[in-house]
């Protein structure tokens, strides 16, 4: 995958790598970890709900025939396309539900300052091109506040110690560098 996005030119990985300073494969691994590539995907910690917001969440997705699914704490929620997407974030945002994380790069709502200031809206967050950005422009921040690269991508995830997040990405990564490498060969 990842050397057929190569061969057409630069891509949005590679073009936004460059503008931040980050490895594009990262950036990718990132995404791969983050939504498995799903960019309208809408992901929050499902301890985080009162018992209300878990009845009226269930209900509005029922209503609507959209897919969630619960990894351990997490609620994926795996909308169709950008306008159910839309009304999803819609529907927690107004609902004063928990921090929530959307798109490809899984953009978390904490940012809500620093898309006003940048004109995002979290709908805007559904066009891949947008998010990886935005998602990058983030990652570089904690590049700059953190020593090594684990914590700097732990803290991309909300936590730095003890949490596994780093070695899943760099595990995402070394499969990625070892098929670019048996390609370029």
């Amino acid at each position: 995958m990842w050397a057929a996005q190569q061969n057409q030119g630069k891509n949005i990985w590679v073009k936004v790598g460059q503008i931040y300073g980050i490895e594009p494969r990262l950036l990718y691994s990132i995404a791969k970890v983050e939504s498995d590539l799903d960019r309208y995907v809408v992901a929050f910690t499902a301890s985080k709900m009162t018992p209300k917001q878990a009845q009226d969440l269930s209900t509005f997705l029922k209503q609507r025939g959209i897919e969630s699914k619960q990894y351990s704490q997490v609620i994926a929620i795996k909308s169709k396309n950008k306008y159910e997407a839309s009304h999803v974030v819609h529907f927690l945002y107004t609902n004063n539900y928990p921090r929530f994380d959307m798109g490809i790069m899984q953009i978390n709502s904490i940012h809500k300052p620093l898309l006003d200031k940048a004109n995002i809206s979290f709908y805007d967050l559904f066009e891949p091109k947008i998010n990886i950005q935005v998602g990058a422009y983030i990652l570089a921040t904690c590049f700059a506040k953190h020593k090594n690269n684990k914590d700097a991508i732990n803290a991309y995830n909300g936590k730095i110690n003890d949490n596994p997040y780093s070695a899943k990405v760099f595990a995402e990564f070394k499969k990625l560098y070892s098929s670019y490498q048996k390609d370029k060969t």
